[in-house]
């Protein structure tokens, strides 16, 4: 991934509409962003996380009222007390997939309302807005590209290498190393393969049990059935109740709350036939998925079937001919004089059907079925995508509908006059829209009961053939134990050794970082605690606490380095002040070992005491740009510039 820019709107101390450039340049890996302190250096590390994660941002447990207040704080305050009414984040970045390279331009935007924060989410892939996912699913997708819990290795403040480097637990090291080196994934196919293992469960060897199993399978569906129809009517006749209720609500909001309750009910009966719609239109793909989708999905072998059926109809309708031909013939034959050996009636039958296939059809069915079966399949070969693609653009529209329309019966603030009646008519709203949600589960379920019921009954039939496959269950619940059992150990495997990659390399990084040389011989991560322990090169034991302060900050920096670099994650790095708490020697070696060398791409946010005059030319030759935020205190305005020094400072420096 690589940060192109970084777009900003009435955000924080920038007011207006700025842009930073971020993209780095070949051999340039770095970006250096220069301000004072309280210029919105860590205003704009804010900005960068915000935009792709919005309220995870903040951290996987923030409540929707917290970050709404959070927002609100962020909305940049004019010269003269004004508040801005909205703010806006947008990051543009280069993301490969399967080896293509594509550009996201990702826009987040705020709105304050009397009651709420309006949040907006947009997305452009190569210039156009990507439609193919609904509202909902969009923060998923971004989460995917870089999820919230991994950025923090990558994007950070001196206070998160402040906490790592006092991390005496290892329990901020934990969750990071075992996202990062993808463990988690493999001890979830491990629960799965247990799962599956305690499913299918062996297999009893007879053919009589196979067949008492198979008759209380179908059994148990029929009353799941029936049980199913009573659940249907009970909530149905609930259902009827609520709306019914919501009606009379709704007349006493009309007469006590006019527009107010004329808006709700309008957004409340948008919402529901929106849903209604989503509804129907699952209902319609279920169907035809049971229906003829699977010869849409393979049209040559329909092709085939309608051939085939083509010829047993020609095949057929030959076979009546010959039939009446043969009756003609031997009433002619009666009537007519034979001619030399064969009698004419024979010679004119031979003629006539001598070259005409008589072989009987392969598919037993009538010629009115094998019609309708012909058409069916002309219908899935020519019909059924346009139909499918269409039904899934009603559904799309009907979701993103739905979702806007209940935002906004959200955004609708309450009147004191009218509340108690709002309050039972969302109340009833939310009972309806639970009670519509069971309806459409119960209709699921009857779906896939049907289908159940359908394969329990062939099964029923095939009682030698379910033997069989309780014999090959058993056998494959001994492979998915035994699978997981390697699993297991290769899980093991894998953190023990990512492990002893991640310990080498911190070695290695943090003896480069250390003005001392090769201070340390060994770093050991337990397992179990992911405590680190610290060892010299005469393999005594260094305690964390004899580090000077530098030391540890250093040593963090290394182990971020290190799980980076383990990572194998082509991500660039964005620090914030993290030069702060280190010594001119420490300061030195970070800037000609780490910076240049940690990633393709580092935005450093930096105080001129950080990175002087003298440090910003040491990096000069690795940056791509230099930026200034040049804070105007008396407006409480921040601008963007070109430059890492204000050119006043730099005119005082060259006098």
């Amino acid at each position: 991934m690589i940060l192109k820019r970084l777009t900003i709107e009435d955000f924080g101390l920038y007011g207006g509409r700025q842009t930073l450039e971020l993209t780095p340049e070949a051999g340039k890996p770095i970006v250096l962003v220069g301000g004072t302190n309280g210029a919105g250096k860590t205003t704009i590390l804010e900005a960068i996380t915000l935009c792709l994660h919005g309220r995870r941002a903040l951290g996987p447990r923030v409540a929707q009222a917290d970050y709404e207040h959070y927002l609100r704080q962020r909305l940049h305050v004019a010269d003269g007390g004004v508040v801005a009414a909205g703010a806006a984040v947008a990051r543009t970045f280069e993301h490969a997939h399967s080896g293509v390279a594509r550009e996201y331009i990702v826009t987040r935007r705020f709105t304050a309302l009397k009651a709420s924060v309006k949040e907006e989410l947009e997305i452009s892939r190569d210039g156009e807005p990507v439609t193919d996912l609904a509202i909902a699913a969009r923060q998923d997708f971004l989460d995917g590209l870089l999820p919230p819990g991994v950025a923090g290795l990558f994007l950070f403040d001196g206070e998160k290498i402040q906490a790592l480097a006092e991390d005496e637990t290892g329990t901020q090291l934990a969750d990071a190393i075992r996202r990062l080196l993808g463990v988690d994934l493999v001890e979830q196919l491990a629960k799965d393969l247990r799962r599956l293992g305690a499913f299918a469960g062996p297999g009893e060897g007879r053919e009589g049990d196979a067949l008492r199993l198979a008759q209380a399978a179908l059994a148990d569906v029929e009353g799941r059935l029936v049980a199913l129809a009573d659940r249907e009517a009970t909530v149905t006749t609930r259902h009827d109740r609520r709306l019914a209720q919501v009606a009379r609500a709704q007349e006493r909001l009309a007469q006590e709350g006019g527009a107010l309750a004329a808006e709700r009910a309008r957004h409340a009966a948008e919402a529901r036939a929106a849903q209604a719609e989503a509804d129907a239109c699952k209902n319609e793909l279920g169907q035809l998925v049971a229906g003829l989708l699977p010869f849409a999905i393979a049209p040559d072998l329909a092709r085939r079937v309608a051939a085939r059926l083509a010829a047993d109809q020609e095949s057929e309708e030959a076979r009546a001919v010959a039939r009446r031909l043969d009756r003609a013939a031997a009433k002619l034959a009666a009537e007519l004089t034979a001619t030399g050996d064969r009698p004419v009636p024979a010679v004119l039958l031979d003629l006539l059907v001598g070259d005409v296939d008589l072989s009987e059809p392969l598919s037993p069915v009538s010629a009115a079925e094998r019609a309708i079966m012909r058409r069916q399949l002309e219908e899935a070969r020519r019909e059924l995508p346009r139909s499918v693609s269409a039904l899934r653009r009603r559904l799309v529209r009907a979701q993103e509908k739905a979702e806007k329309v209940q935002a906004l019966l959200a955004q609708i603030p309450d009147e004191a006059a009218v509340a108690p009646v709002v309050q039972q008519l969302q109340e009833l709203d939310r009972e309806v829209g639970k009670l519509d949600g069971e309806l459409a589960r119960i209709d699921d379920e009857r779906r896939r009961l049907h289908h159940e019921r359908l394969h329990r009954q062939r099964a029923l039939e095939r009682a030698e053939a379910k033997l069989k496959q309780s014999t090959r269950a058993a056998q494959s619940t001994t492979m998915a134990l035994k699978t997981t059992a390697l699993l297991d150990e290769f899980a093991k495997v894998v953190e023990r050794r990512r492990l002893g990659e991640i310990e080498q390399a911190t070695v290695w990084y943090f003896n480069r970082l250390s003005h001392k040389g090769e201070l340390l011989s060994r770093v050991v991560i337990e397992p179990d605690t992911f405590i680190v322990r610290v060892r010299r090169w005469d393999d005594t034991e260094l305690p964390k606490e004899r580090l000077s302060a530098g030391e540890k900050q250093l040593f963090a920096i290394a182990v971020l380095w290190a799980l980076a670099h383990v990572s194998r994650r082509e991500l660039p790095v964005v620090v914030d002040t993290p030069l702060a708490r280190l010594d001119r020697d420490h300061r030195q070696r970070l800037l000609e070992q780490y910076f240049p060398e940690v990633s393709h791409q580092v935005v450093i946010l930096s105080t001129d005491t950080e990175v002087d005059v003298a440090a910003a030319a040491a990096l000069a030759p690795k940056t791509a740009r230099q930026v200034w935020l040049n804070h105007d205190a008396r407006r409480g305005l921040t601008t963007i510039e070109r430059g890492y020094f204000h050119p006043r400072q730099e005119a005082v420096g060259a006098s």
